[in-house]
């Protein structure tokens, strides 16, 4: 047989051939693959601010009108933003609602707590721009601390700030009251646990009379946790009826005559032997937070469907003096306004 002789710059012919092809499908990959890697990359930033962490959160308050006139129904708008002046908009639903707002008086004996879901006239789309808005109507004229609670997913923030409300009646001199058993009433919930107005701890216009006494430790040091306990009773029967509002037993709001600053925490129930049970056979069992309608996410937490007559607070104060401890919790469509007053040491 005949041997065929291959010149040398033949066989670089047949490897550039070869070369040649394979860029070209280099090429028609890249041109099929990366314009989709761009296109993802695209449309997710956008999207980007949403997932960051939030180490700050700034809030502005804006009113309507800009002159508060007590009696008259006022709009509170809260403007958040981050650190970077960013809008926040993903709030996580907490105790049944996006954003808490605590409204107390200086002499610590008017209180509201109100959410942007409480009213008809919620504003979905300014939400979307981190503008939260709430009403209220202020019963007298003088200072008033506006204390707003939210949860985001990686941190939850208190924040607060102050109004002065103009008008003929003024609040009352601060009273300094330190029973431990009292009279409290009820005021029939609006629905869905809702109650926007204002609550004055003196002018009884409860619909509903109840009884609460609250147990302490006699002296109560800056600084220390303390436990604190509370009995509820009506017509002198002990309430064993008790119901969650707002997902939990029983919310408190904390104020100094300083007016500070204010602290929303919330109490426990003393768990029973049959609850035990509840609890080890179904740990899903009681009662589950309620989806509420808004953007957001579930912050999920348990309390027993019904509970009483004892409901207890654990809490720390964090320097000396005189502080108001307002409860609220609810018996059927009564929502109840406990208030004690107790001295703090150093």
């Amino acid at each position: 047989m005949r041997s065929r002789n291959f010149p040398f710059f033949s066989i670089f012919r047949v490897i550039g051939k070869l070369e040649f092809l394979y860029c070209i499908g280099v090429i028609a990959v890249s041109v099929l693959f990366f314009p989709e890697v761009s296109f993802a990359k695209e449309h997710a930033a956008p999207n980007a601010h949403k997932m960051h962490g939030i180490s700050s959160l700034n809030v502005m308050l804006h009113t309507k009108p800009q002159t508060i006139q007590a009696g008259t129904s006022a709009t509170l708008t809260f403007h958040l933003t981050d650190a970077k002046g960013e809008a926040v908009t993903d709030l996580m639903v907490h105790h049944a609602r996006v954003l808490h707002v605590l409204v107390i008086s200086e002499n610590l004996q008017i209180i509201g707590h109100i959410h942007p879901e409480d009213f008809e006239s919620r504003d979905i789309m300014m939400e979307l721009e981190g503008m939260y808005t709430v009403h209220f109507t202020f019963p007298a004229a003088g200072k008033y601390i506006l204390a707003v609670d939210v949860m985001v997913a990686d941190a939850e923030f208190a924040k607060y700030l102050y109004v002065d409300v103009t008008g003929e009646e003024k609040l009352a001199d601060t009273a300094q009251d330190f029973r431990r058993e009292k009279v409290v009433f009820g005021y029939t919930d609006e629905g869905g646990d809702r109650y926007t107005k204002a609550v004055s701890l003196t002018d009884g216009k409860g619909a509903s009379m109840y009884y609460a006494k609250m147990e302490a430790p006699e002296r109560i040091k800056a600084g220390e946790m303390v436990h604190i306990t509370y009995h509820f009773s009506r017509d002198g029967k002990p309430l064993t009826d008790l119901v969650p509002f707002l997902d939990a037993p029983m919310h408190f709001a904390i104020v100094s005559t300083r007016l500070n600053g204010v602290v929303h925490t919330h109490g426990t129930v003393p768990r029973t032997e049959d609850a035990s049970k509840m609890m080890k056979k179904d740990p899903r069992a009681g009662h589950k937070m309620k989806n509420a309608p808004t953007t957001g996410h579930q912050h999920q937490g348990i309390t027993p469907e019904k509970f009483g007559p004892t409901v207890m607070l654990m809490t720390t104060f964090p320097e000396a003096g005189v502080y108001q401890i307002f409860g609220q919790l609810k018996h059927a469509d009564q929502i109840l306004w406990p208030s004690f007053m107790v001295k703090v040491e150093k």
